[in-house]
């Protein structure tokens, strides 16, 4: 007896359709799972039999062969555990899997349990016209975020046996499209001072260009650092979606939170845990910050070959895995906050401490971050720490939701060009800064890449931060002032 029923797969964070074939003949009992299956799909065979026996169906005691169509794609996951309880009990007369798509893992008693990935897998199989699907129950709030298809979430075997067979009825799920935002417990006006570094973190949050934060221990750089996502423009449809299944992937749901991503690892991660890999590969911290902000605090303690192989990310907003029997492909249009002290004790510069440490020590310190990962980042920004009497003084600041409505604002005008202004290219950095620039402006640049030698590189960051400083003004023309502020920024510290 030969039964197909369908189902899906991923590979990074692509879904693709998967047919499970079942066929059940004569012969010694036998349960083999061929199609490039992986060490979890393989063991799917004891789940499935001990799920269908306590589920109260007979197992039939032939020879069981399962195909994961198609065979040339490695299968990864526990999608196929309940297609394939469905497409044995199938064949052997039991339930009628229809057309739905069915995926889900089984424990041994017969529950559906969770799987990762989800998302990807409904969204690329709905591009290609399927419309109905079975999945687990636990799945069913993630899942409902894709609008335009049938969700069945069933939570038992027998249930999904019931539900196919139309002994019950399930009412579909879909199209939960309220995108909510978070509610921060800090606020940009907590830190006193450091009106310079509050101004960069508006520049960085509304074009979303990459920051460095440089200082003495206790400048506040992490605090400020910390207080990005409280300023920053919140995703559309299409950013949450693309964000929503690197998290799906990652067994990391997010629900329908339209808060831009942030992630902090510690300095001690591996390579693989910063941009990703494994066998099957999985998103590693640049992914799961795409569309948002990655924070590396202390920047300087992160090992050099994790922070080199930042470098293609930064350039690309991609990261690609290739292993010898396997590629996959992330997303990773991150923007970068570091923070570093200026050398080893932590005190170089500081007014009020002694620094410790010799010129070559802190040559060798800031030597860790090399010049082509500074030569991304188009925000550097010293932070010295403030005075007793300053601390004590100092009126309140500005708050969070004060700033976000003109980082807001200038997000919106440049949605309205087409592109963020930190990925626009050379091309469009001409049309949209360079032709208006009044005189005065075009005077000052040209002043700047005399002064301080700035590289081709360099220069074209400048022009960037002056888009985005104009546009936090609403202005359409770029002034001279404009170009004054943007160059606080890309100096050296």
């Amino acid at each position: 007896m030969f039964v197909r029923v369908r189902s899906g797969g991923i590979w990074g964070v692509e879904g693709f359709p998967v047919e499970v074939e079942v066929d059940i003949s004569q012969g010694l009992p036998s349960f083999s799972v061929v199609g490039l299956p992986d060490n979890a799909v393989k063991e799917a065979r004891e789940r499935v039999r001990a799920a269908i026996k306590n589920s109260g169906f007979s197992f039939p005691l032939k020879r069981i062969t399962v195909n994961l169509s198609p065979s040339d794609i490695k299968k990864q996951g526990t999608f196929y555990d309940l297609p394939m309880a469905v497409g044995i009990l199938a064949a052997t007369g039991a339930v009628n899997p229809q057309d739905f798509v069915i995926l889900g893992e089984l424990s041994l008693d017969g529950k559906v349990k969770r799987v990762n990935g989800i998302l990807p897998v409904l969204i690329s199989l709905k591009k290609k016209g399927f419309k109905k699907f079975v999945i687990p129950l636990e799945n069913l709030e993630e899942a409902s975020l894709v609008s335009d298809v049938e969700l069945y979430g069933i939570d038992t075997l027998k249930e999904t046996v019931d539900f196919l067979n139309g002994k019950i009825s399930l009412t579909p799920r879909s199209g939960n499209l309220n995108l909510k935002e978070e509610k921060f417990s800090i606020d940009l006006k907590d830190v006193k001072g450091q009106e310079l570094g509050k101004r960069a973190l508006e520049v960085c949050a509304a074009g979303l260009h990459h920051l460095l934060f440089v200082g003495s221990a206790g400048a506040g750089k992490s605090m400020l650092a910390k207080r990005i996502v409280t300023i920053a423009p919140p995703l559309d449809y299409e950013e949450f979606l693309e964000v929503a299944q690197i998290y799906s992937v990652a067994g990391k749901p997010r629900g329908a939170v339209a808060t831009r991503p942030f992630q902090s690892p510690h300095h001690t991660s591996s390579e693989v845990a910063l941009v990703g890999g494994g066998n099957p590969p999985k998103p590693g911290a640049v992914s799961l910050a795409h569309k948002g902000f990655l924070l590396l605090d202390e920047i300087a303690e992160f090992p050099r070959r994790s922070l080199e192989a930042l470098r293609q990310p930064l350039e690309d907003g991609v990261v690609h895995i290739s292993r010898a029997s396997s590629y996959a492909v992330f997303p990773a249009e991150f923007t970068l906050i570091g923070t570093m002290n200026p050398c080893p004790c932590g005190n170089y510069k500081n007014p009020y401490k002694v620094c410790t440490c010799t010129e070559r020590e802190i040559k060798n310190y800031n030597s860790k971050l090399s010049e082509p990962i500074k030569d991304r980042i188009e925000l550097k920004v010293w932070l010295s720490p403030l005075d007793e009497e300053s601390l004590m003084n100092l009126p309140e600041s500005e708050s969070s939701e004060e700033v976000r409505r003109r980082v807001i604002q200038a997000y919106e005008i440049q949605k309205e060009r087409g592109k963020v202004n930190s990925r626009l290219t050379n091309a469009e950095v001409e049309r949209f800064v360079l032709e208006l620039m009044d005189r005065e402006a075009k005077s000052l640049v040209k002043e700047a890449v005399n002064s301080f030698k700035l590289s081709a590189r360099s220069y074209f960051k400048l022009l960037k931060v002056v888009r985005t400083v104009a546009d936090l003004e609403a202005s359409d023309t770029i002034k001279d002032y404009h170009v004054a502020e943007a160059l606080q920024f890309i100096t050296e510290v």
